[in-house]
C-alpha cells in the first residue's frame, strides 16, 4: 500500500516544531504571529529582568524605613539617587515597567517630599526630592538622540512640530528672561512630547504597555483616591505642616472637610487631571478591582473641587459613549447607573456634599462666581496682547519659572488662568501655528486609528484621556508636566495599537503564503512514496 507523507502545517512554515500538542492547538496564523518580531515581548527583548518590580519596591520600601527613623534629610538625597538607578535599569531592559515607574514617582514623589520634610521638622522650598521623576523621565531623552532618524518618519510628523515650536519659544524666552528660567519650563513642556516619541519607538511593546500602565492606573489611582478620602475627612499631621508650610490658601485649610483634595500629589488640579485620565483608562479594564476604584474615585475626584476636570470627565465620558459598540455602550451606562447608585449614599453625608454642591452652584451663577469674573477679566485683559504680540514672550515668563528670571523688567506671570492664551503669549504667531498644527495632528491620527481599532478599549479610553485633558485648556494649560505627558500618552497609544496589529497581521499573511520551493520538495517526496 503506498504511503503518503504530509508535513505539518508548522513545518510547511518553516516554524521549529516543539510538541504534538502546540501543534494541534496553534493555528499557522497563530504559529506565525507568536514568532513575529511584532510579538516578542519585553522579556524577550531583555534577558535577565526577571522581576521587574523588586528594584521600584526596594525604593520605596528603603525609603519608607529611612522615614520612620526619622531620615528626612537623608531620603532628599538617597531617593533621587536611588530613582535614577531603577530607571536607568528598566528603561535599559524594560520599556513598559519603565514608563510604569515613572508614572508611580510623579504619583507618589510629592507625598515623600511632605514626609521627609516633617520628619525633618522644617519645610524645604526646594526639596531635591521633586528632582525625582523629571530626572526619571529625562532618559527618554537618549532616545531621541539614539533614533534621530526616525524624526524623518510621517508618523513623528506632530511631534516635529510642537518640538520646533518650543525651541523657537525657548530662544526667545532666553533672550527674555536668561537661560535658566527657560530651561526650566522647557523641560515642564519637552518631556511629555519625549514620552510619546519613546512611546513610538518602543511600539512592539505595546502588549506590554497595555498590561503595565493598565495595572498602574488601576493600582496608583486606587491608593491615591483612598488616602484622598482619608485626607480629606482627617488630613494627616504632615499634610497639614505641609498645607501651612507652603501657604497654598487655594487648598483650603488643614482641618476635617476642610481640605480640597491632593492626595499624595501637589495639588488639587494636577491630581484632579491624573484621577480622571485613571478613571477613565479604567473602562478598559475588567475585574473587581475597576469596580472598587470607581466607587471611591468618582466622590474624591468631586471633592477635589476641581471644575475643569469635571467638564474634561464628561467630554470624555461622552465620546467614549458615542464611539463605543451597542454591546459595550450597554455596559457603560450599567457601570455609570452603577457608580451612581453607589456614590449617591456618601453625597448624603453633610460634610461631604456641601462642598460639592457649592462648585455645582457656582457653575450655575457665574456672575456672582469669583473665580469666573478674574478668568474673565484675565481674559479681557490678555486677549489683544496675546495675538498681536507676534514673536512672543518665550519660555520662562509663565508659571514657576519665572522664578529664576534673570530680567525683572519683563513681565512675567506665575500663574496664567488660560491655556489658550498662555500658548500663543509664550510663543508667538510662528510658534503658535507649529504648536497647534502638531498638537491637532497628534488628535487627528489618534482618532482615525481608534476608529480602525474599534476592539482595543484601552487605546479608545487614550483617545478619550487626550480629549478630556486638552478641553480643559481654556481653564489652564493641561498640555505640560504631568497632565500633559497624560495627553501625549492617551493620543500615542491608538497609533503605536493600530501599527502593532497592522504588523502582526502582515507577518502573518507572510507567514501563511505558500513558499514554492517547499511546496516543490513535499510534491516530490509524496510522488517518490506513491511510486514505492
Amino acid at each position: 500500500m503506498p504511503r503518503v507523507l504530509v508535513t505539518p502545517s508548522s513545518a510547511r512554515l518553516g516554524v521549529p516544531q516543539s510538541s504534538d500538542r502546540t501543534r494541534a492547538t496553534l493555528s499557522p496564523a497563530e504559529v506565525a504571529s507568536a514568532s513575529s518580531p511584532a510579538s516578542k515581548s519585553v522579556d524577550d527583548a531583555a534577558p535577565g529582568l526577571r522581576y521587574p518590580l523588586r528594584l521600584p519596591l526596594l525604593l520605596f520600601g528603603i525609603t519608607l524605613a529611612l522615614i520612620l527613623l526619622h531620615q528626612g534629610r537623608l531620603v532628599e538625597y538617597l531617593y533621587p539617587a536611588g530613582a535614577i538607578g531603577v530607571a536607568l535599569v528598566l528603561y535599559l531592559r524594560s520599556p513598559a515597567h519603565y514608563l510604569g515607574f515613572v508614572c508611580w514617582l510623579f504619583f507618589l514623589s510629592p507625598e515623600v517630599r511632605r514626609l521627609a520634610d516633617f520628619v525633618d521638622g522644617a519645610f524645604n522650598a526646594q526639596s531635591p526630592i521633586m528632582i525625582a521623576p523629571l530626572a526619571a523621565v529625562s532618559l527618554t531623552g537618549l532616545t531621541l538622540l539614539k533614533h534621530m532618524s526616525k524624526l524623518g518618519q510621517r508618523r513623528a510628523a506632530p511631534l516635529v512640530l510642537i518640538v520646533i515650536a518650543l525651541f523657537y519659544a525657548f530662544v526667545v524666552g532666553a533672550a527674555q528672561v536668561g537661560p535658566f528660567g527657560a530651561t526650566f519650563t522647557l523641560i515642564n513642556w519637552l518631556y511629555p512630547v519625549l514620552v510619546s516619541f519613546y512611546l513610538i519607538v518602543t511600539w512592539r511593546h505595546y502588549p506590554d504597555y497595555h498590561r503595565v500602565l493598565l495595572k498602574t492606573f488601576i493600582y496608583g489611582g486606587l491608593l491615591m483616591s483612598v488616602y484622598g478620602l482619608v485626607e480629606f475627612v482627617s488630613p494627616m499631621p504632615w499634610d497639614a505642616f505641609w498645607l501651612m508650610s507652603s501657604k497654598m490658601q487655594s487648598e483650603g485649610h488643614a482641618v476635617p472637610f476642610g481640605m480640597r483634595v491632593s492626595s499624595t500629589m501637589n495639588s488639587c488640579g494636577p491630581f484632579a487631571v491624573t484621577l480622571m485620565s485613571i478613571l477613565l483608562t479604567s473602562l478598559a479594564a475588567r475585574g473587581r478591582m475597576r469596580i472598587v476604584l470607581g466607587c471611591i474615585g468618582v466622590p474624591v475626584l468631586l471633592l477635589t473641587s476641581v471644575r475643569s476636570a469635571w467638564g474634561g470627565f464628561a467630554v470624555a465620558l461622552i465620546y467614549s459613549f458615542a464611539m463605543l459598540d451597542g454591546r459595550n455602550r450597554l455596559r457603560m451606562l450599567a457601570a455609570v447607573f452603577g457608580l451612581a447608585l453607589m456614590v449617591a449614599p456618601l453625597m448624603m453625608v453633610d460634610q461631604v456634599a456641601t462642598p460639592v454642591l457649592a462648585r455645582f452652584d457656582s457653575m450655575q451663577n457665574l456672575g456672582q462666581d469669583d473665580s469666573y469674573q478674574v478668568r474673565s477679566e484675565f481674559y479681557k485683559t490678555f486677549f489683544a496682547s496675546a495675538l498681536t504680540n507676534i514673536a512672543g514672550q518665550g519660555l520662562g515668563t509663565t508659571g514657576v519659572g519665572t522664578k529664576l528670571s534673570d530680567n525683572s523688567a519683563v513681565q512675567t506671570m506665575t500663574d496664567f488662568d488660560s491655556g489658550l492664551m498662555e500658548v500663543p503669549y509664550v510663543m508667538g504667531w510662528p510658534g503658535t501655528l507649529l504648536y497647534v498644527s502638531g498638537v491637532l495632528m497628534l488628535l487627528w491620527r489618534a482618532f482615525r486609528a481608534s476608529r480602525q481599532r474599534p476592539g482595543d478599549l484601552f487605546a479608545n479610553a487614550g483617545v478619550g484621556v487626550a480629549l478630556g485633558i486638552v478641553s480643559q485648556m481654556v481653564f489652564v494649560n493641561t498640555l505640560t508636566a504631568v497632565a500633559g505627558m497624560l495627553f501625549f500618552i492617551g493620543a500615542t497609544l491608538p497609533v503605536i495599537s493600530l501599527r502593532y496589529a497592522r504588523e502582526g497581521r502582515g507577518a502573518n499573511r507572510a507567514a501563511a503564503a505558500p513558499d514554492p520551493k517547499r511546496q516543490q520538495r513535499t510534491t516530490t517526496t509524496i510522488s517518490t512514496h506513491t511510486a514505492g
